[in-house]
């Protein structure tokens, strides 16, 4: 009996261990199994034997040691132990488990007890004196049950209850239990399950992969029929373009031939020469024309073969993924059915209900009815759907669901994207190999991951880290090596979404390709998008019963090779690469998607209310970056604002608290007009001294006054900075960083009242002490009232003089700046004075005059090294409104100021304005050594010109001045340029009833002319360095260079403004 009891034993926990898979949870799934308290998302960990656990709780159930996904045990003795284990106290079976109980050896052991002593010392006196009593194989009830194993046949069943073979129950899940040990060697194992079960998953992959070499045939169909249409698209072309050479050719040799026999004469022998010289220019001109030709052609043939190819492709790949989602689906439906059977056998039946004082106590008591409410048990479907699950790691194949908007919101799904850190390192590690088949690629990629969001995860990441625009392929690259996989994307037929669709039907997600429209590369506010531009395509992707939006290709960003300055010794080789990728397009919320992408089927917007591609238009230009820091517009919601008359309009961005000191701004104006596109000046004052940006609290605010009716754009730009760009004891100085661009406007001014003067020519950017909090941590001591509601915007009401007052957090030195339009810098120097007391600084500003100042203040540390950088601080902008006894100050005048290129401010004066040419700048090269130059002229205003060529070489004779006769105020200046070199049009006017005599100058043009195999660099000569000598003698006297003194002085004080960056746009 005591046998039977022990072998009953083992076999109820065999049967445990597999119906664990299906027994209903013993907790509520939210609660903690450790703590028993609720669990969040953020705070989640599992879930791991049906139960969930806090990040803080996971830990051994033993010894408290904190465990990770990646390196816990499960209790292999008692499948229904919910608790986790370190691996020196989990609870074991097989080798570790035959102890004295163990069946065979406890029947030895009781043998040797009934030994008599007589026996014993006969067996000793064989054995020798002192020889330890064994108990080995040669042992009488340990020999006999082996040699009884070795007779009896596994498949014939004995009546012997004590036979130990490897089928018996609790064998089995020792060995079971054995090699599932060797299982835990693998990274990111998460679930476990008995080999003889786990087969099954090994039978599902043989199966993808005799799919996917029946499917790599018909790929090898189709990439065949791709190279021969393209080689015989590329034999038609060479042949058509011989064709004409040749008859071109033929027509230039008979035209050269008909000349001789006109003559009638034998020509002479310089004649000769002559023709031969014009008939090899010609000949060589006319191959020219038709490289160009055969190049254009062959281009334009190969976008158009390219763009049906991919086509071709995209449908190949929805109807094999439709293949591998169905092989799928029918490989499951036959474990399921496997697995029920097995779920029929191995189901134990629920314990009765525990009785008290022999009463029975079942669900009908308020008690059991209590617990069923907390815990509803199971369906058997729903247990046999977790274990199909657990044993394929993998989700059920499920019919795709019609589009509709999401559950919930991708926060909710997870809170950061450092949740996948270990996918994420993973899948970088598979990355850097190369895998033979996709079946082998998407195993590795997904492996132990159950969710439809972890592999979904994995294969996005895959993608953005594998750089497949850059990746080097062989010209003969064989389709069966592993880099084959790739090969559509070296032939430009295949792209990111259609592979990223290719290898979800692999994993078993259901996948779609989405075609419409984007806001990318070349794309400006309120463009008007047709049918044949700016199209893109993306997909969404079914998780959880909702479509979710993911964008590879501007996902993928990869920047990297940062070499290691620590170790100077180290190779190229060692140089870091680091994988830079874009996380917002990674299952984008719907209502963020549709402000860069608008699909032609309105329902893949996901959107309860969709929009028109109009709508879409007048949506603001945003960038990623934009929703990555959680910005939103205060207010205005178009992409086009119209200024009032006196040509104002004001953009505010709110941004969380979180970042309220971490984030930069800044801005960029420019002119809309194709022909002004790059003049980002006027007048001579930069455009952003037309725009005020400040930033209070949370909410940055641009106001722009733009100076003149036109349409412009504004570019912001912005990033999150890091201690490097933050002045502290170890870092004297603001590193540079890259500012990327966050959204941009189109403003429109139709009509303008007045006239808009710029801002103090202060550093660019921010205004407000806001910047000198950020970097220096110096914070400002307001005034009382509405003073010190401007000084916080970072303007300064004043009448006479004011004060500001900061609190430095450090020592710190201070520079500050006066500066007013038409004013010389230094003569501001003697009206600001700085005090320190109590590392508080106090700047008293003593203003001459009515009008409107600029303050710059600039700092560095103390314990800097003595000649480094001031680095820039912050600004104010000053409106001085009275001053009691004014002090004359010298202006700048007018025909004094700096600008060698472009109008000088009598243009305007004399009413002029340019026709052609509006950029001061004019290159020429390739051949062309003559332009146009025509302005209007008003009646009664006379022009007059000077044309040097550098350094002062008179060219006047290469200039011809007229009028048109059908409209007499247009003035054209035909210009010539003899030989390579720069040159410059100098133009002046003059009133012809003026009693002053004198020609202002009006206008300066340069001219370049670019020889024949010199550098066709577009920039002109820098005006600043020692090698640029335009016009020195003529233009640039001794009294205009600034002098050293000067330079070293305005030297000492930078504005560390950043780098700016538009976001990759494909």
């Amino acid at each position: 009996m005591a046998t039977m009891t022990g072998e009953d034993d083992a076999a109820a926990r065999g049967f445990r261990r597999l119906s664990s898979l299906f027994l209903p949870p013993q907790s509520n799934a939210n609660k903690c199994q450790r703590c028993r308290a609720m669990v969040y998302q953020q705070e989640r960990m599992g879930p791991v034997h049906d139960v969930v656990f806090h990040k803080t709780c996971f830990k051994c159930y033993i010894c408290g040691h904190v465990l990770t996904l990646k390196n816990y045990w499960s209790n292999q003795i008692d499948g229904a132990d919910p608790e986790i284990y370190c691996n020196s106290h989990v609870p074991r079976i097989g080798g570790s488990g035959m102890d004295r109980e163990a069946l065979g050896i406890k029947r030895a052991m009781a043998a040797q007890q009934d030994v008599s002593a007589g026996n014993l010392a006969k067996l000793s006196q064989i054995r020798g004196q002192g020889a330890v009593p064994t108990v080995d194989g040669e042992a009488m009830e340990i020999r006999s049950a082996i040699n009884a194993q070795k007779k009896w046949a596994y498949d014939v069943p004995q009546a012997h209850t004590s036979g130990v073979d490897g089928n018996a129950l609790h064998i089995k899940g020792a060995m079971d239990a054995q090699r599932l040990q060797r299982r835990y060697q693998r990274k990111l194992d998460k679930h476990h399950f008995p080999p003889h079960i786990a087969k099954k998953r090994e039978e599902l992959f043989d199966a993808q992969k005799r799919l996917e070499e029946r499917l790599r045939v018909e790929e090898d169909e189709l990439f065949k029929s791709f190279h021969e249409e393209r080689k015989a698209t590329k034999t038609v072309i060479t042949k058509e373009i011989d064709q004409e050479w040749e008859q071109r050719l033929r027509e230039l040799t008979d035209k050269y031939d008909l000349n001789d026999k006109k003559k009638g004469k034998k020509p002479k022998d310089q004649d000769r020469k002559m023709m031969t010289v014009q008939f090899e220019t010609e000949k060589t001109d006319l191959e020219t024309k038709m490289t160009l030709k055969r190049k254009k052609i062959t281009q334009t043939a190969t976008l158009r073969l390219r763009e049906k190819e991919q086509r071709a492709t995209s449908d190949m790949v929805k109807k094999q993924s439709m293949e591998m989602l169905s092989l799928l689906a029918a490989k499951q439906e036959e474990i399921k059915k496997e697995l029920k059977k097995t779920l029929e056998h191995v189901i134990v039946p629920p314990p009765e209900p525990p009785k008290q004082n022999g009463v029975s106590h079942d669900a009908s008591t308020p008690e059991m009815i209590m617990n069923q409410d907390e815990i509803a048990p199971p369906t058997s479907e729903e247990l046999l759907q977790e274990a199909l699950e657990d044993v394929l790691q993998m989700q059920a194949v499920v019919r795709p669901v019609s589009p509709h908007p999401p559950s919930c919101r991708k926060k909710e799904l997870f809170p950061d994207e450092s949740v996948f850190a270990d996918i994420d390192d993973q899948v970088i590690k598979v990355a850097e190999g190369e895998q033979p088949t996709y079946t082998d690629l998407v195993r590795l990629l997904t492996e132990n991951l159950v969710t439809d969001l972890e592999k979904v995860r994995a294969i996005y990441r895959w993608i953005t880290v594998k750089d497949l625009n850059v990746m080097e392929f062989a010209d003969d690259i064989d389709a069966e090596s592993p880099m084959g996989l790739l090969r559509g994307i070296k032939f430009g037929t295949e792209t990111y979404h259609v592979l990223f669709m290719r290898l979800c039907s692999y994993a078993g997600l259901n996948c779609v390709e989405v075609k419409g429209h984007s806001k990318s590369v070349g794309y400006e506010p309120g463009m008007k998008i047709t049918p044949d531009i700016f199209q893109n395509t993306w997909n969404t992707v079914l998780i959880a019963g909702d479509w979710r939006l993911i964008q590879c290709n501007w996902g993928a960003r990869h920047l990297v090779l940062s070499k290691d300055r620590d170790d100077k010794s180290k190779s190229k080789s060692k140089d870091h690469i680091r994988y830079q990728y874009d996380e917002h397009y990674f299952l984008t919320d719907p209502d963020e998607f549709i402000q860069e992408f608008w699909p032609h089927e309105p329902s893949w917007q996901l959107l309860k209310s969709p929009i028109t591609l109009e709508e879409f238009e007048a949506l603001p230009f945003v960038r990623s970056i934009f929703f990555h820091y959680g910005m939103h517009f205060d207010g205005h919601r178009l992409a086009v604002v119209d200024a009032d008359d006196k040509g104002g309009c004001k953009i505010s961005i709110k941004i969380p608290e979180e970042y309220e000191n971490d984030l930069v701004f800044y801005y960029q104006l420019r002119f809309a007009d194709k022909d002004r596109l790059k003049d980002l000046t006027y007048k001579g004052s930069s455009l952003e001294r037309f725009v005020f940006q400040t930033m209070v609290e949370n909410t940055v605010t641009f106001s722009v006054h733009v100076p003149t009716p036109s349409e412009y754009f504004l570019e912001i730009f912005a990033n999150k900075i890091d201690e490097s760009s933050r002045i502290e004891e170890n870092n004297t100085n603001v590193a540079p960083f890259k500012l990327k661009c966050a959204c941009k406007f189109k403003i429109v001014c139709k009509t303008m009242t007045g006239k808009m003067h710029p801002l103090p020519n202060c550093a660019a950017g921010e205004w407000g002490p806001k910047k000198a909090l950020r970097h220096f941590g110096i914070t400002p001591i307001l005034s009382e009232g509405s003073a010190g509601d401007g000084e916080k915007v970072g303007i300064v009401m004043a009448e006479d003089k004011f004060r500001l007052r900061f609190k430095m957090p450090r020592p710190l030195q201070f520079v500050a700046k006066l500066r007013m339009n038409q004013v010389e810098e230094k003569t501001l120097d003697s009206f600001v004075q700085l005090s320190e007391e109590n590392s508080v600084l106090t700047i008293n500003v003593s203003l001459p005059q009515q009008g409107q100042y600029g303050l710059d203040i600039y700092a560095r540390p103390k314990a800097a090294a003595e000649g480094s950088t001031l680095s820039h601080a912050c600004k104010y902008l000053v409106n001085c409104t009275k001053v009691n006894d004014p002090v004359d100050i010298p202006k700048i005048p007018e025909s004094s100021r700096r600008n060698k290129w472009g109008p000088t401010p009598q243009f305007d004066l004399y009413g002029l304005e340019l026709l052609s040419h509006k950029d001061a700048k004019i290159r020429l090269n390739g051949g062309s050594h003559s332009c146009t130059i025509e302005l209007h002229v008003p009646p009664g205003v006379q022009l007059s010109y000077q044309f040097l060529r550098e350094p002062d070489e008179d060219n006047r004779d290469y200039v011809t001045a007229s009028r048109d006769s059908a409209h007499p105020q247009t003035v054209r200046y035909q210009i010539t340029l003899p030989k390579a070199g720069n040159y410059m049009l100098c133009l002046y006017a003059r009133r012809e009833n003026s009693e002053d005599r004198s020609l202002p100058n009006v206008f300066n043009y340069l001219l370049q002319n670019v020889a024949e195999g010199e550098n066709d660099d577009p920039s002109p000569p820098s005006t600043n360095k020692k090698s640029a000598s335009l016009f020195k003698k003529n233009f640039f006297s001794k009294k205009d260079k600034p002098e050293k003194k000067e330079k070293k002085e305005k030297d000492k004080f930078s504005d560390k403004s950043s780098d700016k960056s538009s976001d990759k746009s494909v």
